[in-house]
């Protein structure tokens, strides 16, 4: 019974601490893309983004999809642009950055 008590109580520790650390993952993907992208490497930025979040883009942060959709621009790779766009429209009306970056995508074509 006590053992049963006690992880009642630890499970919303526990929940908090695996949304920290994704939170933390995501910041340190988001940051690392930054870096690639501002020393230009935007091949490897968006092969840094398939290898970790392409299946999960819906809970990619806005600093993520930022840097992706800026390295499609600067690549050329309207296509991949596109399917980011289809896969996070639902977002576009309460997130200006996202919406800013594919603005950026589609003026350069």
């Amino acid at each position: 019974m006590s053992n049963k008590l006690f992880q009642d109580r630890l499970l919303p520790f526990i929940v908090f601490v695996k949304r920290l650390l994704t939170i933390q993952s995501n910041f340190d993907l988001g940051n690392q893309m930054k870096l690639l992208n501002n020393n230009k490497q935007f091949k490897k930025t968006l092969d840094l983004f398939d290898e970790h979040q392409k299946n999960n883009i819906e809970t990619c942060s806005s600093l993520i999809l930022t840097q992706v959709l800026k390295a499609c621009a600067q690549t050329g790779d309207l296509q991949r642009g596109k399917i980011i766009h289809h896969l996070i429209s639902s977002r576009l009306k309460t997130d200006s950055y996202i919406l800013t970056s594919l603005i950026h995508l589609y003026s350069k074509f």
